[in-house]
């Protein structure tokens, strides 16, 4: 949480949430990127400890079970 979005050096946002998704068996992350509606299916870098990035999809909030199929199993 914190970790900064960056593009250019520059930062562009920030992660204001994480978790380990145990359905997906990976890291999620909810954060708020400049411009982030618009810039669906970009890849950006996010600042982590020891001047390392991770990369990070921008995706939209729904992106698992986007239609609720899965609430009537």
């Amino acid at each position: 949480d914190g970790a900064h979005g960056v593009e250019n050096g520059k930062a562009i946002g920030h992660v204001t949430s994480t978790y380990f998704s145990p359905t997906l068996k990976r890291s999620i992350a909810m954060a708020l990127i400049n411009g982030g509606r618009a810039r669906f299916g970009e890849v950006i870098e996010i600042s982590t400890a020891k001047n390392k990035t991770a990369r990070a999809a921008i995706c939209d909030p729904v992106f698992y079970d986007k239609k609720g199929e899965r609430q009537d199993v």
